[in-house]
């Protein structure tokens, strides 16, 4: 039976190194400008060289086991699946959000990953501990609520960006809540291996996740290929030369629609800023057309870390073109977001909206609304609800 193992574990070494290498060497139609998404193919990548150079460590540790086998199998999966789980979860969370606390909240999750990793392997190798003891269950039961963490972050964005999105939500649902599900069955598996080390168990979970990872590599990779195709047939043709583009920003004038206020590039820079500046509004352009300003706590780093673009020319082409600095643009957004959001509701609570919008608490959307407006949220609020009024008694009379 030990014989199989080892096979099996030397099969699912090799077979997760392949799939790092497919998803590391495999090439999209055009480089794809959402550097997130990127890094969230990276983190995948980093996930599948660990389980494979893992379990060939597994494979070939045959004759140099001290203890049971079923130990150290045990050892493998309470003490590397904190991290797979995270790993996992960051290739779909990085892509949908920008925010640099959750940034910190993940990073401080992969401390927290990494830390238990560490006593694990101290508790196993140090102190020659086993399965089914006091410490380990502790050491498990940490292992959950990093997972906890991991499902109840991804329901919070997940849900946040679908309301964004709507369009997508057909996608959300066919290909990655699947993954997400087989992602939860699989840690729900490893922790009942954890609390049962029984070889027979094992080999069965070993065989179960290497064919997990297959099929979730594909179908990331199959994901990642068919947003890159979208991208490149929204986007003109590299190798003709595209005409200056304005740039474009919605400045609520109207109650139905945003008036688009165009500012061309062309009347003061040279030809190479005005190629950098053309760029930054197209990128800076599927960003506010995305409503990722509604998200809280989006920073001028942050926006430029999502986008690809440096930190300065972003700076200076939100100053030059819109004539306002990062912050005061920001707001200037998120009020015109809430005030079509009054218009299309005049009973909503004024609180909702401010969260809704990106404000961290109503007090600071009053404060913002009436130096930008002139008026508080309520009082434009109480003016909507006349005209309606109004309208609604005109077309009695009528």
């Amino acid at each position: 039976m030990e014989r199989i193992f080892y096979t099996m574990e030397l099969m699912a070494g090799v077979s997760n190194l392949i799939l790092a290498f497919f998803l590391h060497f495999s090439r999209l139609p055009r480089p794809v400008k959402n550097h997130r998404k990127l890094h969230a193919r990276t983190c995948l990548e980093a996930a599948y060289v660990i389980i494979g150079g893992l379990s060939l460590a597994v494979a070939f540790a045959e004759g140099h086991v001290n203890g049971s086998l079923g130990d150290l199998k045990a050892f493998f999966i309470q003490g590397i699946s904190p991290l797979q789980v995270l790993l996992l979860s960051w290739a779909f969370l990085l892509p949908i959000y920008t925010n640099e606390r959750i940034d910190r909240l993940m990073g401080g999750q992969l401390t927290g990953a990494l830390l238990l990793l560490i006593a694990n392997t101290v508790y196993y190798f140090g102190f020659h501990g086993q399965p089914g003891t006091v410490v380990a269950y502790v050491l498990l039961g940490i292992y959950v609520m990093l997972a906890a963490f991991c499902v109840a972050l991804f329901i919070k964005l997940g849900g946040d960006w679908e309301k964004l999105h709507p369009e997508r939500v057909r996608m959300m649902r066919t290909r990655v809540y699947p993954l997400w599900i087989g992602l939860g069955v699989l840690t729900v598996l490893s922790v009942a291996v954890s609390l049962f080390p029984n070889l027979i168990f094992q080999f069965v979970f070993t065989g179960m996740y290497t064919l997990f990872y297959f099929i979730f590599a594909l179908k990331y990779h199959n994901s990642m290929m068919a947003d890159a195709e979208s991208e490149t047939k929204e986007k003109p043709s590299e190798t003709t030369e595209a005409a200056p583009q304005p740039a474009i920003i919605a400045c609520d004038e109207k109650e139905d629609e945003p008036q688009v206020v165009k500012v061309h590039v062309d009347d003061y820079m040279d030809k190479s800023m005005k190629v950098k500046y053309v760029d930054i509004g197209e990128r800076l352009g599927e960003w506010i057309s995305a409503k990722h300003y509604l998200h809280a706590g989006v920073t001028i780093q942050g926006l430029s870390k999502s986008i690809g673009v440096n930190r300065t020319y972003l700076s200076n082409y939100i100053n030059e073109t819109y004539h306002m600095n990062f912050n005061t643009w920001m707001n200037r957004l998120r009020i015109d977001e809430a005030k079509r959001r009054i218009v299309e509701s005049p009973t909503g609570s004024l609180a909702e909206i401010a969260e809704e919008v990106g404000f961290a608490d109503l007090a600071h959307f009053s404060k913002q609304f009436k130096l930008l407006e002139g008026m508080s949220p309520s009082v434009y609020r109480k003016n909507i609800r006349e005209m309606n009024e109004m309208s609604e008694i005109n077309e009695m009379v009528m």
